[in-house]
Protein backbone atom coordinates (compact mmCIF):
# COMPACT_ATOMS: atom_id res chain seq x y z
CA UNK A 1 0.00 0.00 0.00
CA UNK A 2 1.32 3.39 -1.09
CA UNK A 3 1.36 6.15 1.47
CA UNK A 4 0.57 9.80 1.03
CA UNK A 5 1.56 12.14 4.09
CA UNK A 6 -0.01 16.01 3.73
CA UNK A 7 2.18 18.43 5.52
CA UNK A 8 -0.20 21.26 6.39
CA UNK A 9 2.28 23.33 7.80
CA UNK A 10 0.55 26.96 8.62
CA UNK A 11 -1.05 27.64 5.60
CA UNK A 12 -4.16 29.89 6.52
CA UNK A 13 -6.51 27.41 5.15
CA UNK A 14 -6.22 24.92 7.53
CA UNK A 15 -5.51 26.93 10.71
CA UNK A 16 -8.57 25.66 13.14
CA UNK A 17 -11.43 24.06 12.10
CA UNK A 18 -10.34 24.03 8.50
CA UNK A 19 -7.52 21.26 9.84
CA UNK A 20 -10.31 19.13 10.29
CA UNK A 21 -12.08 19.62 6.96
CA UNK A 22 -9.20 18.72 5.25
CA UNK A 23 -7.75 15.75 7.62
CA UNK A 24 -11.54 14.71 6.85
CA UNK A 25 -10.96 15.13 2.70
CA UNK A 26 -7.23 12.98 2.95
CA UNK A 27 -8.96 10.25 5.32
CA UNK A 28 -12.09 9.72 2.74
CA UNK A 29 -10.23 10.21 -0.72
CA UNK A 30 -7.02 7.75 0.77
CA UNK A 31 -9.71 5.49 1.97
CA UNK A 32 -11.23 5.76 -0.86
CA UNK A 33 -8.54 4.62 -3.03
CA UNK A 34 -6.70 1.72 -0.39
CA UNK A 35 -3.82 4.33 0.12
CA UNK A 36 -2.32 5.44 3.52
CA UNK A 37 -3.25 8.48 4.34
CA UNK A 38 -1.93 10.78 7.18
CA UNK A 39 -2.22 14.46 7.72
CA UNK A 40 0.30 17.03 9.64
CA UNK A 41 -2.00 19.05 10.92
CA UNK A 42 -0.80 22.65 12.73
CA UNK A 43 0.90 21.47 16.03
CA UNK A 44 -2.50 23.41 18.23
CA UNK A 45 -5.07 21.76 16.10
CA UNK A 46 -3.64 18.02 16.46
CA UNK A 47 -6.48 17.06 19.11
CA UNK A 48 -9.09 18.65 17.56
CA UNK A 49 -8.13 17.24 14.11
CA UNK A 50 -6.96 13.50 15.68
CA UNK A 51 -10.42 13.29 17.55
CA UNK A 52 -12.91 15.03 15.10
CA UNK A 53 -11.26 13.45 11.84
CA UNK A 54 -10.45 9.96 11.87
CA UNK A 55 -8.12 10.48 10.10
CA UNK A 56 -4.25 9.46 11.34
CA UNK A 57 -2.21 12.20 12.43
CA UNK A 58 1.55 13.20 12.84
CA UNK A 59 2.79 15.92 14.35
CA UNK A 60 4.69 18.59 12.16
CA UNK A 61 7.69 18.27 14.75
CA UNK A 62 8.44 17.29 17.98
CA UNK A 63 11.16 18.42 20.51
CA UNK A 64 13.47 16.31 22.19
CA UNK A 65 12.86 17.88 25.72
CA UNK A 66 11.59 15.98 28.38
CA UNK A 67 9.63 15.97 31.72
CA UNK A 68 6.60 18.29 32.93
CA UNK A 69 8.76 21.38 33.24
CA UNK A 70 8.65 22.20 29.58
CA UNK A 71 7.19 25.11 28.92
CA UNK A 72 6.81 25.69 25.02
CA UNK A 73 8.08 22.28 24.41
CA UNK A 74 6.21 20.22 22.06
CA UNK A 75 7.11 16.63 24.04
CA UNK A 76 6.36 13.13 22.78
CA UNK A 77 3.74 12.13 25.53
CA UNK A 78 2.02 15.47 24.65
CA UNK A 79 1.66 14.30 21.17
CA UNK A 80 0.46 11.06 22.16
CA UNK A 81 -2.10 12.13 24.25
CA UNK A 82 -3.07 14.62 21.91
CA UNK A 83 -4.41 11.67 19.54
CA UNK A 84 -1.26 11.59 16.93
CA UNK A 85 0.28 8.49 15.99
CA UNK A 86 3.79 9.64 15.01
CA UNK A 87 5.70 12.95 13.84
CA UNK A 88 7.58 14.23 10.78
CA UNK A 89 11.41 15.50 11.96
CA UNK A 90 13.98 16.62 10.30
CA UNK A 91 12.26 18.72 7.44
CA UNK A 92 13.88 21.27 6.04
CA UNK A 93 12.10 24.23 7.91
CA UNK A 94 12.60 22.65 10.98
CA UNK A 95 15.76 21.03 10.60
CA UNK A 96 17.02 18.53 14.03
CA UNK A 97 20.48 17.96 14.51
CA UNK A 98 21.94 14.60 14.11
CA UNK A 99 23.29 13.93 17.28
CA UNK A 100 19.43 14.77 18.83
CA UNK A 101 18.03 12.56 15.80
CA UNK A 102 20.53 9.43 17.56
CA UNK A 103 18.54 9.60 20.95
CA UNK A 104 14.88 11.14 19.86
CA UNK A 105 13.89 8.55 17.02
CA UNK A 106 14.44 5.28 19.76
CA UNK A 107 12.62 7.29 22.48
CA UNK A 108 9.88 8.19 19.83
CA UNK A 109 9.82 3.97 19.13
CA UNK A 110 9.56 3.55 22.78
CA UNK A 111 6.77 5.61 23.49
CA UNK A 112 4.81 4.17 20.13
CA UNK A 113 5.04 6.69 18.02
CA UNK A 114 6.21 6.58 14.44
CA UNK A 115 8.84 8.65 12.62
CA UNK A 116 8.99 10.18 9.37
CA UNK A 117 12.57 11.20 9.04
CA UNK A 118 13.35 13.80 6.04
CA UNK A 119 16.48 14.09 4.33
CA UNK A 120 17.80 16.60 1.32
CA UNK A 121 20.58 14.84 0.56
CA UNK A 122 20.91 10.32 -0.91
CA UNK A 123 23.57 10.23 1.80
CA UNK A 124 22.03 11.68 4.43
CA UNK A 125 18.74 10.28 3.82
CA UNK A 126 20.86 6.35 4.25
CA UNK A 127 22.26 7.75 7.90
CA UNK A 128 19.14 8.64 8.89
CA UNK A 129 17.61 5.47 7.96
CA UNK A 130 19.77 3.14 10.17
CA UNK A 131 18.00 4.94 13.15
CA UNK A 132 15.00 2.55 12.16
CA UNK A 133 12.16 5.08 11.69
CA UNK A 134 9.04 4.37 9.46
CA UNK A 135 9.69 6.14 6.53
CA UNK A 136 12.62 8.70 5.26
CA UNK A 137 11.79 11.32 2.74
CA UNK A 138 14.10 13.16 0.41
CA UNK A 139 13.53 16.80 0.02
CA UNK A 140 15.66 18.63 -1.77
CA UNK A 141 14.88 22.46 0.14
CA UNK A 142 14.96 23.82 -3.26
CA UNK A 143 12.01 22.19 -4.85
CA UNK A 144 9.51 22.89 -2.06
CA UNK A 145 6.86 24.87 -2.79
CA UNK A 146 8.60 25.61 -6.11
CA UNK A 147 5.88 23.42 -8.34
CA UNK A 148 8.45 21.92 -10.20
CA UNK A 149 8.60 18.50 -9.03
CA UNK A 150 11.67 16.52 -7.71
CA UNK A 151 10.81 13.75 -9.36
CA UNK A 152 10.97 15.41 -12.83
CA UNK A 153 13.51 18.05 -12.18
CA UNK A 154 15.71 15.87 -10.62
CA UNK A 155 15.27 12.23 -11.23
CA UNK A 156 18.92 10.86 -10.36
CA UNK A 157 18.63 12.14 -6.63
CA UNK A 158 15.04 10.13 -5.58
CA UNK A 159 16.85 6.86 -7.63
CA UNK A 160 20.75 7.55 -5.54
CA UNK A 161 18.33 7.99 -2.38
CA UNK A 162 15.94 4.82 -3.26
CA UNK A 163 19.48 2.32 -3.65
CA UNK A 164 21.55 4.15 -1.11
CA UNK A 165 18.40 3.93 1.60
CA UNK A 166 18.29 -0.07 0.36
CA UNK A 167 21.52 -0.95 0.56
CA UNK A 168 21.26 0.29 4.09
CA UNK A 169 19.04 -2.57 4.82
CA UNK A 170 16.09 -0.26 5.47
CA UNK A 171 12.61 -2.08 5.44
CA UNK A 172 10.55 0.81 6.27
CA UNK A 173 8.65 3.51 3.48
CA UNK A 174 10.84 5.73 1.04
CA UNK A 175 8.91 8.76 0.25
CA UNK A 176 9.66 11.71 -2.42
CA UNK A 177 8.67 15.53 -1.69
CA UNK A 178 9.22 19.00 -3.03
CA UNK A 179 7.13 20.52 -5.71
CA UNK A 180 4.92 17.23 -6.32
CA UNK A 181 1.75 18.49 -7.81
CA UNK A 182 -0.21 16.44 -10.20
CA UNK A 183 -0.77 12.73 -10.68
CA UNK A 184 1.68 12.61 -13.01
CA UNK A 185 4.65 13.39 -10.72
CA UNK A 186 3.39 11.00 -8.49
CA UNK A 187 3.18 8.35 -11.06
CA UNK A 188 7.54 9.32 -11.98
CA UNK A 189 7.99 9.23 -8.48
CA UNK A 190 6.61 5.48 -8.33
CA UNK A 191 8.51 4.89 -11.28
CA UNK A 192 11.77 5.74 -9.52
CA UNK A 193 10.91 3.76 -6.64
CA UNK A 194 9.16 5.43 -4.01
CA UNK A 195 6.45 4.08 -1.46
CA UNK A 196 5.05 7.44 -1.45
CA UNK A 197 4.88 10.92 -1.37
CA UNK A 198 5.36 13.48 1.14
CA UNK A 199 3.12 16.86 -0.10
CA UNK A 200 1.91 20.17 1.60
CA UNK A 201 0.82 23.18 -0.55
CA UNK A 202 -0.08 21.13 -3.61
CA UNK A 203 -3.22 19.66 -1.41
CA UNK A 204 -3.59 23.01 0.89
CA UNK A 205 -3.92 25.13 -1.86
CA UNK A 206 -6.30 23.09 -4.04
CA UNK A 207 -9.48 24.28 -4.99
CA UNK A 208 -11.12 20.79 -3.69
CA UNK A 209 -8.70 18.89 -1.26
CA UNK A 210 -10.48 15.49 -1.80
CA UNK A 211 -10.19 15.49 -5.94
CA UNK A 212 -6.68 16.54 -5.28
CA UNK A 213 -5.78 14.32 -3.00
CA UNK A 214 -7.50 11.47 -5.30
CA UNK A 215 -5.32 12.74 -8.45
CA UNK A 216 -2.39 12.51 -6.12
CA UNK A 217 -2.86 8.99 -4.70
CA UNK A 218 -4.23 6.65 -7.96
CA UNK A 219 -0.46 6.21 -8.85
CA UNK A 220 -0.11 4.76 -5.07
CA UNK A 221 -2.33 1.97 -5.17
Amino acid sequence: MGTIIVNCKNYPEVLGAGAVRLARAVKMASDELGVAGVVAPPTPTLSLVASESGAKVYSQSVGWEEGEKTTGAVVPAAVMAAGASGTLLNHSEARVPRGVLAKLVPRLAEAGLEVCLCAQTSVEAAELALLGPEFVAIEPPELIGSGVAVSRARPELVEETVKAVRRSGFKGGILCGAGIVTGEDVERAVSLGVDGVLVASSVVKARDWGSKVRELARSLR
